[in-house]
């Protein structure tokens, strides 16, 4: 079985708007170079070949609508974890009961 992508999923992947992964695909489609597991579906969709990704992204470059490399975020991400709190186990001495003796 092959994985195939959506466009969105093709479009994500590419950083270009859905319309130019569209037009890239039936101009493809026309010229016949697209394999045959690439394949329209449903209504103005398409499921997309890994291997014909690269054909995609090499006709937008060709037309110079591709986008270029995303940039490296200069933020740092916030930090998800707040604070950690350990608590020990009741009897172990660490707790806030009285450890037995």
């Amino acid at each position: 079985m092959t994985v195939r992508f959506n466009m969105d999923d093709v479009a994500e992947m590419l950083q270009v708007p859905l319309e130019r992964v569209r037009m890239a695909l039936e101009e493809l489609n026309e010229q016949g170079k697209l394999t045959a597991e690439t394949f329209p579906y449903a209504e103005k969709a398409w499921r997309i070949a890994p291997i014909d990704i690269k054909r995609i992204q090499n006709l937008l470059r060709e037309k110079g609508l591709d986008t270029p490399e995303a940039q490296i975020p200069t933020e740092k991400p916030k930090r998800r974890i707040v604070k950690i709190v350990k608590k020990s186990a009741p009897g172990t001495g660490g707790g806030d009961a009285p450890a037995e003796r």
